[in-house]
Order: structure tokens, then sequence, then C-alpha cells
């Protein structure tokens, strides 16, 4: 009799509906980021904005040590890619922990501890050039902006449908 009513029962559905996958991973990886001192990653995802494009090209911030108990007065282990930005960030040590310390909003941190080891390999940012048109893509858009007369809004199609077909790569 109870399976009869486990039959007639609708299936149970899932509470909370479609999630985005960075809200999720940031569960997974709170545990990790909590051990090395960093409370929800945001200084490791956020470091460039914190540091500054070219610094944070040059350093990574490894974990931050808070005296036991504590949440405040941490020593930022910071690891430097080489000998000069070590230097560098010695100098910069003041300002780089006033702009941890804004970051977080409080006195999360004392001071660093800066160790050198080579930085891990990050991915190319620099962008592609863009392709070149080929003289029957040239002809085409030249075809498909005779009429207008206007020569800035000439121009301006103009660079408009040069990007439009290196994107499309098609030519029409």
């Amino acid at each position: 009799m109870a399976q009869d009513d486990e039959a007639t029962k609708p299936p149970r559905r899932r509470k909370g509906g479609v999630r985005a996958v960075g809200q999720a991973l940031s569960k997974v990886t709170a545990a990790a980021y909590g051990k090395r001192g960093f409370a929800q990653g945001d200084i490791l995802r956020h470091w460039p904005e914190i540091a500054g494009e070219l610094l944070a090209r040059h350093t990574l911030p490894d974990r931050i040590i808070f005296p036991r108990g504590q949440r405040t007065g941490g020593l930022l282990h910071l690891q430097a890619g080489n000998s000069a930005v070590a230097t560098e960030v010695q100098h910069l040590e003041p300002l780089i922990v006033e702009k941890v310390n804004t970051y977080f909003g409080y006195g999360a941190v004392r001071g660093i501890h800066i160790f050198q080891r080579p930085l891990p390999p990050r991915e190319d940012t620099t962008p592609t050039p863009p392709r070149t048109l080929s003289p029957a893509e040239r002809a085409a858009l030249e075809r498909d902006l005779k009429a207008v007369t206007d020569p800035d809004l000439r121009r301006a199609l103009e660079g408009l449908g040069q990007a439009v077909r290196r994107r499309r790569g098609d030519g029409g």
C-alpha cells in the first residue's frame, strides 16, 4: 500500500532553479581559498584591480596568514616573479597594504612577506591583429557604400563594414 502512495505522488522538484556556474564554483573553491587565508578568493580574482595591471603581471598573492583567532592584521605572502620585482614590491609595500585594506574595507593586512618564485604561465591577453580584407571584400564594401554621400557617415560605415567583414571572414 505504501508503494501505491509513492507511485501516485508527483516527482519532487528541486529548489533553486538555474544557477550561474561561478556561484556554484565559489562554494567549491571556498574551502581551498579559506585554508590559504583568502575569505572568498576575491583577492586572487581581483588582484589586477587591487595592485594595478603592471604589478599584477609580475606578482601573485599566495596566502594571508592572520594572527590566531583574528581576521585582521594579517601578513600577505606575495610571490614575485624575479628579484627586480621583489625589490619594487618592498618599496611599494605601504601602498600595496593600503590598497588591499581599501579593497577589503578594513585592516585585513598589516604587512607583506615577499618570496621569489617563477610565476605560473598566464593566458596571452594580447589581441590578435585584425585580418586584412581581400580585394573582393573591399570591392563589395565599396559597392555597398556607393550611395552614401556624407563623408563622416561614409567613414563610419566603412569602419563598421570592415570590422563586420573581418569577423565573419566570408566576404559577404
